[in-house]
């Protein structure tokens, strides 16, 4: 195999340079993936600006966590089944040692999770690179039956995420839940563009009130999902707005794809008694909000983190009967020497949806 081109970041916060990299050897479960695309997510401006701490754990490093691509060499410990040339997703949760989270097929709440993960490799992990090393094909998801495979490389996070949000949302609620039922949406442009489609999925006989600060956003979520009603906070008072589109009802669950101080401390006003506010979003550090109000009315608050690999199949198989629109939410395609630009637009939120860099 020759050298391929990989954008390798050598100090937090600099430009990326394009170089050629040396293929790594495999062996073991071990596989390497020629890469299809790669979606472009807030965390790896995350790191690349030097935010989260001991990673990448060494420089130089290639980023990039959301991958679709070919099976290009394997490991000699590998099974038949994992054919050269087969097309796939790769879930990133790698781990160092099983635990009794692992064991329950959820990788990415492994107590030792293993800093090189995809995306923090040094230069053979992250797939801002032609090609990317997977530590075992257990992390291999088929891809046989999608099409546009640069863009649905989106589904391993942006999409995988809010599907796992969605469901414990779902499942936290569902002793209570009524028919025609509300449940708030915050931040609809790029994760939040899955989640709506998750919730018409999972929960169809709930009704979708979408938040978010960008009109483009709004109208995004209308393409792909069935919305009660979009509501804009620059334009007018969004839980007053709520209210108002409810008749005075509280709603079922918020599920927040933003995460800062003010979404959490705004929505979680709207909830009814023993509410779910989901916070899958976390562009803030602290939220505040009243204890006795959450004592009072039972309401419950939880994190999610990313989705496990069986959920990962899930959505692979949604989207594969067409129930998940992965195409339009991918506004924005940039090749791999646009990389800066690609970071730069990131940066800025100059976008609307999910951007990916293809290799196609």
């Amino acid at each position: 195999m020759d050298r391929y081109r990989a954008a390798v970041l050598r100090r937090y916060g600099e430009p990326f340079s394009l170089e050629e990299l040396e293929p790594p050897e495999i062996r073991g479960e071990q596989v390497l993936i020629r890469t299809a695309g790669c979606g472009l997510c807030h965390t790896d401006m995350a790191i690349w600006s030097g935010e989260v701490e001991g990673i990448p754990q060494k420089m130089p490093a290639v980023l990039g966590h959301e991958p679709s691509g070919y099976v290009a060499a394997r490991g000699d410990s590998v099974p038949d089944h994992v054919r050269v040339g087969m097309p796939v997703l790769v879930h990133g949760g790698y781990y160092v040692e099983d635990d009794m989270f692992t064991l329950r097929g959820e990788p990415q709440l492994a107590s030792k999770p293993m800093q090189n993960w995809t995306g923090a490799l040094g230069l053979y992990g992250g797939c801002f690179a032609e090609y990317f090393l997977v530590p075992s094909y257990r992390y291999l998801v088929p891809a046989e039956g999608l099409d546009e495979l640069d863009r649905a490389a989106v589904l391993t996070d942006a999409a995988l995420t809010p599907y796992r949000g969605v469901k414990r949302t779902i499942e936290a609620v569902k002793t209570f839940a009524e028919a025609d039922d509300f449940i708030v949406v915050v931040g609809v442009g790029g994760l939040g563009s899955f989640a709506v489609q998750h919730i018409n999925i999972l929960a169809p006989h709930l009704n979708i009130i979408a938040v978010d600060m960008k009109e483009e956003a709004l109208d995004l979520a209308q393409k792909v999902a069935k919305i009660h009603t979009a509501i804009n906070p620059s334009r007018e008072d969004p839980v007053e707005a709520i209210r108002r589109v409810t008749g005075g009802r509280k709603v079922l669950a918020v599920v927040d794809l933003v995460g800062t101080n003010d979404t959490v401390s705004t929505y979680v006003k709207v909830l009814m008694q023993k509410g779910v506010y989901t916070i899958i979003g976390f562009m803030g550090t602290q939220a505040t909000f009243s204890i006795p109000d959450l004592v009072i009315r039972e309401i419950t608050i939880q994190g999610n983190l990313w989705g496990s690999i069986a959920e990962l199949r899930e959505v692979v198989a949604l989207a594969k009967k067409n129930l998940i629109n992965y195409r339009t939410p991918v506004t924005r395609k940039w090749r791999l020497n646009e990389i800066n630009e690609a970071f730069k637009t990131l940066k800025q939120g100059t976008y609307t949806g999910r951007m990916v860099v293809s290799y196609i």
